[in-house]
Order: structure tokens, then C-alpha cells, then sequence
């Protein structure tokens, strides 16, 4: 018998790759992409109650603080760091910048790019937001058994080290 997930033994087992078969039975609630969506806006409300605002994005703070431990950066260099697409990067530091958030100089060593640093508004939100964004790991392994607690988080950071190192972004 094969199955999409039978390794895990979660889902329903397809005999066979029957397409009738398959969207009959298929749960999308048991499916991983599905629960990593739950995940990921459940993070984002989360972030948004424990800052007690919503100006700042969680993809914005992990920009600034990256900004303030490392420096300026070139956009692929912060992407990396992100690891987010350089594109969708550019247009959320265009529209940091406007805000004051960060600024842009030229990058000596390669003229076609650019580096963006932490501007003092930047450091000053930043600051006003890391104290309830430290507690955003834990709030969020709260619904998890304390026993499974370190699994869950190897688990993740098991699969965000083979997308790294995949070039996903």
C-alpha cells in the first residue's frame, strides 16, 4: 500500500494513486503544510499581542535585529540571513526605509548593490519590541506537553537546517 505520509502513520492509506480515492480521503488538516500555516499565524498574532502592537511585522524585527547584531548588510546578505526571498526584501526595506526604520548607502565593494543598516528610530523600536518578542518561543511551546517540547523544536530546526542548506528560501 502507499500513502503520502505512511511514515508517519497520519493520514489515510491510498491503495493506490487513484485521484477520486485520494481527494476523498486526503485530510488537509493533517497535512504538514497546513499545520506550518497554522503555525506561522499563530506566531504572528502572538508576536502582535506580546509587543502589544501591529506596526512592526515579525519578518520586520528579525530584519532589525539582524541589523543591529551584525551591522550593515547588502540585501542578499540580510536575505540570507532571513532567509527570504531577495525580492519581497527589497520592497519591505524600501518601505522600512521610508519609515526611518533603516537607511540605505552604497556598498564600496560592489556598486550595483547596496547595504542597509539599523537607523537610531529602528534601534529605538527594536528595543521597545525585543522584551515581548523573547517571549514568543515559549508562549508558543506552551500548547505543546513539556516531554515533547525539545522534540518539536529539534524537529523544526532539523527542517529549517535542510531547507538552508536546499537554498530555500
Amino acid at each position: 500500500m502507499s500513502s503520502r505520509r505512511d511514515k508517519l502513520g497520519i493520514n489515510a492509506t491510498f491503495k493506490n494513486n487513484d485521484p477520486v480515492e485520494i481527494a476523498r480521503k486526503l485530510r488537509l488538516s493533517d497535512g504538514i503544510g497546513f499545520l506550518a500555516r497554522v503555525l506561522s499565524a499563530k506566531a504572528n498574532l502572538l508576536f502582535q499581542q506580546l509587543t502589544k502592537q501591529d506596526d512592526i511585522t515579525p519578518r520586520q524585527f528579525g530584519a532589525l535585529l539582524t541589523l543591529h547584531q551584525k551591522g550593515a548588510l547588502t540585501l542578499t546578505e540580510l536575505a540570507r540571513e532571513l532567509r527570504v526571498d531577495r525580492s519581497t526584501l527589497g520592497e519591505m526595506m524600501r518601505r522600512m526605509t521610508i519609515e526611518g526604520l533603516v537607511s540605505r548607502s552604497e556598498n564600496a565593494e560592489d556598486l550595483r548593490s547596496y547595504r542597509v543598516a539599523i537607523t537610531p528610530i529602528g534601534r529605538k523600536v527594536l528595543l521597545s519590541l525585543v522584551s515581548g518578542a523573547a517571549q514568543l518561543q515559549d508562549a508558543l511551546l506552551e500548547c505543546i506537553p513539556p516531554h515533547q517540547r525539545r522534540d518539536f523544536y529539534q524537529a523544526l530546526k532539523a527542517f529549517a537546517a535542510t531547507s538552508q542548506d536546499a537554498g530555500d528560501t
